[in-house]
């Protein structure tokens, strides 16, 4: 029997997406390895940089890539689709009208998460594309949490920062504790760590949420169980 099949749009970029094949991983107790779930992934890092899309400082449109990559996926059998991207989820309602198997969306599960916790009010750290294109802010504003982000000069480092995870060129957290070490919005009930990438040099501690942990539950329960 066709067990079903999870595909990853992945090369957004290519450490958040080893990342979350190992979270996949991980998550999955297993007796023997035929047992852990069947994934496709469709590593695209061709695809253009969304930031730079949404902010107006290119106009090569990442949406076409986003499409033929979900299309393929589709057309293979795949049964639900990831996106380990938060930025690319400003294109989620136009992608998911082009295929007709659920895309997980990764800003929802995590604002459903925080809303479990009983977060009340969030810090989103997130590329400077997902802050403008505000996805993520009406995800927690439809679960009534307010949502603050940095300060223009903390946006610019934290870019910086994820901009080189991209490249490969940072894997240390040291970075990130800072810039959260000093941010008067660390109040907040919790921090979201809203850009994959900061996700993969992420250590764990209470109250900082990675969506790369929240997708990696949610799309484990779509394969086994077909509901997001």
């Amino acid at each position: 029997m066709t067990k079903p099949l999870l595909g990853v749009i992945g090369g957004m970029g290519t450490q958040a997406t080893a990342c979350f094949y190992e979270k996949l991983h991980n998550l999955q107790t297993v007796t023997v390895e035929q047992d852990y779930m069947d994934i496709l992934l469709y590593s695209m890092p061709s695809i253009p940089d969304r930031t730079a899309f949404i902010t107006g400082q290119s106009d090569n449109d990442p949406f076409i890539y986003l499409k033929h990559a979900a299309k393929t996926l589709e057309t293979a059998g795949v049964s639900a689709i990831a996106l380990p991207c938060a930025t690319s989820h400003y294109f989620y309602n136009e992608l998911s009208d082009t295929v007709d198997i659920p895309i997980i969306n990764i800003l929802d599960e995590t604002a459903f998460y925080a809303k479990e916790q009983g977060y009340k009010n969030v810090c989103l750290l997130a590329t400077s594309g997902t802050i403008k294109g505000r996805a993520f802010h009406s995800a927690f504003e439809k679960q009534n949490i307010t949502v603050s982000i940095p300060s223009a000069t903390t946006q610019f480092e934290l870019m910086d920062l994820i901009y080189s995870i991209k490249r490969g060129e940072s894997n240390s957290s040291e970075t990130l504790e800072s810039i959260m070490a000093i941010m008067p919005e660390t109040i907040a009930d919790a921090v979201i760590l809203g850009c994959t990438e900061l996700c993969v040099i992420a250590k764990e501690s209470p109250r900082v949420v990675n969506i790369l942990d929240v997708l990696a539950k949610a799309s484990l329960k779509q394969v086994r169980q077909g509901t997001v």
